[in-house]
């Protein structure tokens, strides 16, 4: 079943359509996988500063599910084209942009991360 509309605020019905089908054909996503993303991301980012990173959630390598959200994005973004590319981009543009206010570059990070995992 698709996701709901409700989960893309701001993006029109056609790229949410567009999001649906790149979910169905992309094997690294499954149905809802993106909406789910954006709504975890857009969470994580306005969510106090003390929960902002979680350097220590358990997994040995650092991630967090937060972080695994903004990698789905990011697949998201690589694969879609044209006006839905620019409308997610758009989205999830200012959440990075909120995300980049709230944290500072990392100069420990590992510099072939993804930019999202280079910050404290």
């Amino acid at each position: 079943m698709p996701e709901s509309r409700a989960h893309f605020h701001g993006i029109s019905g056609k790229a949410v359509a567009d999001v649906v089908r790149l979910e169905r054909h992309n094997n690294r996503l499954y149905p809802g996988d993106i909406g789910r993303a954006l709504r975890g991301w857009t969470d994580k980012v306005r969510s106090p500063a003390r929960d902002l990173l979680d350097d220590f959630g358990g997994c040995p390598c650092g991630c967090t599910s937060d972080y695994r959200d903004r990698a789905v994005l990011d697949i998201a973004l690589r694969s879609l084209t044209g006006k839905t590319a620019r409308e997610l981009r758009r989205v999830v543009g200012a959440a990075d942009d909120l995300f980049l206010s709230r944290t500072l570059a990392n100069p420990w990070a590992d510099p072939r991360a993804p930019w999202w995992e280079q910050r404290i």
